[in-house]
């Protein structure tokens, strides 16, 4: 997803004035506090193959994960910290009431975006996370996404 819902639902010349957003962070000024985001990948595993159907997404963390977060990015053993709470910040279609999700937050090497874990709750996407999916259904997702938005999914093998 380009950016976490929050600030995708700011008419454009507001979310100019509100809004920074970077390649792999976000901020949002909302009214006198300030909401965080990050970018990563919600992985759901493909049965029978090695690979993943992802969604690139945006979590919401506290501001003082976020200053965290960005100190460990670049750092080559950030995959060793601790993981980060969060919630989902998009809608990931065609799954309904994704944004809002709890999930956990995961470095990984620099080069990859963090891994999102999402929260024990009883919702179809976790499920999907859990227990993985059809390649067939990853072939259903990827046509869903490329008609409603340009597709930041992908799958890998």
């Amino acid at each position: 997803m380009s950016l976490p819902d929050p600030i995708l639902r700011i008419d454009e010349p507001e979310r100019d004035e509100r809004a920074w957003v970077g390649e792999a962070a976000a901020v949002l000024r909302d009214g006198d506090r300030e909401r965080f985001f990050v970018r990563a990948m919600l992985e759901l595993p493909i049965d029978g193959e090695d690979g993943y159907f992802g969604y690139g997404s945006w979590i919401e963390v506290s501001p003082e994960d976020f200053e965290v977060l960005v100190e460990l990015w670049p750092d080559e053993d950030a995959w060793r910290s601790r993981p980060f709470s969060g919630t989902l910040a998009n809608e990931l279609p065609p799954y309904a009431f994704t944004e809002g999700l709890p999930a956990q937050l995961r470095l990984r090497e620099v080069r990859l975006l963090p891994h999102v874990e999402l929260g024990e709750t009883d919702h179809e996407l976790v499920r999907a996370q859990r227990n993985g999916i059809s390649a067939h259904r990853a072939h259903q997702l990827a046509e869903t996404l490329s008609r409603v938005r340009p597709a930041r999914a992908h799958t890998t093998r």
